[in-house]
């Protein structure tokens, strides 16, 4: 086992990396099939050291292959198991050799799913579909699907769960629950956003002896494609947190303007504020509804607050800015659509979120050079004229749109957020159910503007915020757990982490 590669490949790479492989391997590519089939098996052996039972479940294609070479491994070992096939492996295929060669050493293929009266096994591998689902199973595979999630058993998926579409982690209809993910060859997208995220269990990575790095490029270009995918966690950015010299003062971290909370809607602007705060801004202002001011002030004395009502003080806070957040809570008053358009025309580097997109979804047009949109799927669909749903069943495509339409940097919410400055697409492999509560936005917001106004670049501050507030999520949830968590319990995570000082996977 690898730890999860940087580089994430679609379905297409993947395809173009194997019929490469398989010009320099007499035309074919069954080494990789055994690769494949033998690091699954290793994969159960390291958890269950000798298993009562193991049941497989094979499709037709070469995902259906790789489970008959974990069945060779069964045989050899003298490890009980069964085989249960939804068809013959195409003639000549690679699998239609593992099929046979299993055969010839003895094993049995079943053609039909076995009774639910019968006991079942302790390890279940899935070997039906593979990454090349483009829509929901059909009825058959559905069927088995279904079968294969009623089990009790322990549920190894090769290379990806059936019924996810690999490309986009989008899951159309049934779809297998497994426990472990063995991903094979090359990261795939699709297993490290949206509903996949549920299905995929623990995610482990197999090369299978071929560095698909070094075709990347290669793939990209073949295939005329021009954005790249990448997968970003703490690890891969801890070098690009800001440093502070002996002599820094406030004034060289950055000076934060937050335009937030209109009345009743405080604590956005707070939470936004203090995560401005504990990301490492110097001096933060938070323009908010005066009725806000005293509630702030007593949370986090640090913060500055003014009226954002009034235009002058207003206006005087935003030449004073490095940089300018906009949103949370700011309502969708015509108060609201006032203070929006005070910002037209800003060369300073702009986040908008919540209630900014809100409203711009409505009709209010901004001309900024430097923007981050921070959208959820709710929000990114209200600006693109598409439901929720839709943008989740491709969130490349979504993010890839926006961008088309603001430019700058578009960040995308969700499980395995999604980042598209027009010339990739990072996703953060960081986050936890944790932060399903209201306010996490808002300190995100807040964390992208200190990193901003300490000298990242607008994608840099995206992926370094959006990367240490899931990590934060992860570890607080860890230790305090996953019902409850509050945006502010983040804090004292997010402190060390952009200091460096916890720099593990806790």
């Amino acid at each position: 086992m690898q730890q999860l590669p940087q580089q994430v490949f679609t379905s297409a790479q993947v395809r173009y990396i194997e019929r490469i492989h398989a010009q320099s391997h007499n035309g074919h590519c069954y080494d990789l099939m055994e690769n494949a089939g033998k690091s699954v098996y290793e994969h159960i052996i390291k958890r269950f050291s000798h298993p009562r039972e193991v049941w497989i479940f094979c499709g037709r294609g070469n995902n259906g292959g790789d489970g008959y070479v974990v069945a060779q491994c069964l045989i050899e070992k003298g490890i009980k198991h069964r085989v249960f096939a939804a068809g013959r492996p195409h003639e000549g295929s690679e699998a239609c050799i593992a099929f046979e060669y299993y055969q010839s050493r003895g094993g049995k293929v079943e053609l039909s799913l076995p009774s639910s009266n019968e006991v079942g096994p302790d390890v279940i591998v899935d070997a039906l579909l593979g990454t090349g689902v483009k829509s929901a199973p059909h009825a058959d595979a559905a069927e088995w699907i279904l079968f294969i999630n009623n089990l009790q058993g322990f549920k190894v998926a090769i290379d990806i769960p059936s019924g996810v579409i690999s490309d986009t982690g989008f899951v159309p209809g049934n779809c297998v629950k497994a426990d472990l993910t063995v991903c094979m060859l090359a990261l795939k997208p699709g297993l490290i956003t949206a509903d996949a995220v549920d299905y995929t269990g623990e995610i482990c990575f197999e090369d299978l002896g071929v560095n698909a790095s070094l075709y990347y490029s290669q793939s990209q270009r073949a295939l005329g494609l021009t954005m790249p995918y990448q997968r970003i966690g703490y690890e891969e950015i801890k070098e690009e947190l800001p440093v502070r010299v002996p002599s820094s003062n406030k004034g060289d971290s950055g000076k934060v303007l937050l335009i937030a909370g209109s009345f009743g809607m405080g604590g956005a602007a707070a939470i936004c504020g203090v995560g401005a705060l504990r990301a490492g801004a110097g001096l933060v202002k938070i323009a908010t509804d005066p009725d806000n001011v005293s509630a702030i002030n007593a949370l986090r004395p640090e913060l500055m607050t003014l009226n954002m009502h009034d235009e002058e003080a207003l206006s005087k806070a935003i030449r004073w800015a490095d940089v300018i957040a906009i949103g949370p809570g700011l309502g969708q008053s015509s108060e609201s659509w006032a203070v929006l358009q005070s910002l037209d025309g800003i060369r300073k580097p702009v986040i908008a979120d919540a209630d900014a997109l809100n409203l711009i979804a409505q009709g209010q047009e901004l001309s900024l050079e430097r923007l981050i949109i921070t959208p959820h799927p709710g929000e990114a669909g209200r600006l693109l004229g598409m439901s929720a749903s839709e943008v989740n069943q491709d969130r490349f495509l979504a993010a890839y749109k926006l961008y088309q339409h603001f430019g700058g940097v578009v960040l995308l919410k969700g499980a395995g957020t999604v980042i598209c400055d027009g010339r990739k697409f990072t996703i953060i492999t960081e986050g936890s159910p944790a932060m399903a509560s209201g306010g996490m936005g808002d300190l995100l917001t807040g964390m992208i503007s200190a990193l901003l106004a300490q000298g990242l670049s607008l994608n840099l501050a995206a992926v370094c915020a959006a990367v240490i507030h899931g990590r934060a999520g992860e570890i607080s949830a860890k230790e305090e757990g996953i019902i409850g968590t509050l945006p502010l319990d983040l804090c004292p995570y997010i402190r060390k982490l952009v200091n460096g000082i916890i720099n593990f996977k806790s």
